[in-house]
């Protein structure tokens, strides 16, 4: 059986995510599924001309019945972000997107893998699994994945070091929410207060952690969307489960208590997510309550939209 895949929604980031896609070589076939069909035309037209010296990948026109032939489906398709609007504000209009999506998911009786990068990313990963009554292990959101990537590139340009010698997380809400774990940071094995000490440097972690959350309507300022970090985010995502690599990722998933969604540390496998067994071992009194707060934000939203 060949391995195919199908992206809903071709603005930026759909597009994106199709291109690194074809160049990772991780599937047969990539369906292109959106209600704009010129638009999917073009695309195809564009990524194969693009894809035809350097991957094995084909990209062709998609409908739900394609869905079937399917282990992934990537949802895009949502309400475009701006610098004004925070992604909790656009829930209602981004439910009415889904809804239809989902209508057509459910009839072709689709279940496999569902990664969704649409915001609220928090709310359409609890709505998914809710309306779908489906396994929650298959419904990924991207969630804060993004915001540990920020996190460590700017963490980085301050200690003046290479980002991948930097061990941390965001967790929480992908949006206003998120929450920073600076006590479970680590620079090459050293705790981060650790190292700052040692090395006679301070951090202003409040300021980091609003620059992080910041970043995304920094990038929609200066160039309208973001879509290449998402992209990237999407990609690991799918390789870690392709590849059951049981890596350590923050992403959304439903909470234990099945009512609501949040990004945490799950383990990725070929099974899909689920939360990870291991513990954050330093985490200070101050982060708990930032965590709890997000948690009862995405709860109490969920439990006002009636969702």
């Amino acid at each position: 059986m060949k391995n195919n895949c199908a992206v809903i929604g071709l603005g930026w980031v759909g597009k994106t995510i199709c291109y690194s896609l074809i160049k990772e070589e991780l599937f047969d076939n990539i369906f292109l599924i959106d209600i704009n069909e010129k638009i999917v035309e073009a695309e195809i037209m564009d990524l194969s001309d693009g894809s035809l010296l350097s991957s094995l990948s084909k990209v062709k026109k998609g409908s739900y019945e394609d869905l079937k032939t399917c282990n992934f489906v990537i949802i895009t398709a949502g309400v475009p972000q701006t610098s004004v609007s925070t992604r909790l504000a656009q829930t209602d209009q981004a439910i009415k997107i889904f809804d239809s999506i989902l209508d057509n998911i459910k009839k072709v009786n689709y279940d496999k893998f569902i990664v969704i990068c649409s915001n609220p990313i928090d709310i359409l990963t609890y709505y998914t699994v809710k309306k779908l009554n489906y396994d929650y292990h298959k419904v990924i959101g991207s969630g804060t994945l993004l915001d540990t990537n920020r996190y460590k590139n700017l963490l980085s340009d301050i200690l003046n070091i290479d980002p991948k010698n930097i061990n941390g997380y965001v967790v929480g809400e992908h949006g206003g929410g998120a929450v920073t774990l600076f006590s479970s940071t680590l620079i090459n094995n050293v705790p981060l207060r650790t190292y700052l000490s040692e090395n006679n440097l301070t951090l202003n972690e409040e300021e980091l952690e609003t620059k992080i959350k910041r970043r995304g309507f920094e990038i929609v300022i200066r160039k309208n969307a973001t879509y290449f970090g998402v992209s990237e985010c999407v990609v690991n995502i799918v390789k870690n489960i392709i590849f059951d690599t049981n890596k350590i990722l923050p992403l959304s998933i439903i909470s234990l208590s099945k009512d609501f969604a949040y990004s945490h540390l799950v383990n990725v496998n070929k099974n899909g997510i689920e939360f990870s067994k291991e513990e954050i071992l330093l985490i200070d009194d101050n982060e708990k309550g930032k965590l709890e707060n997000s948690k009862n934000k995405l709860r109490n939203l969920i439990i006002d939209k009636k969702l």
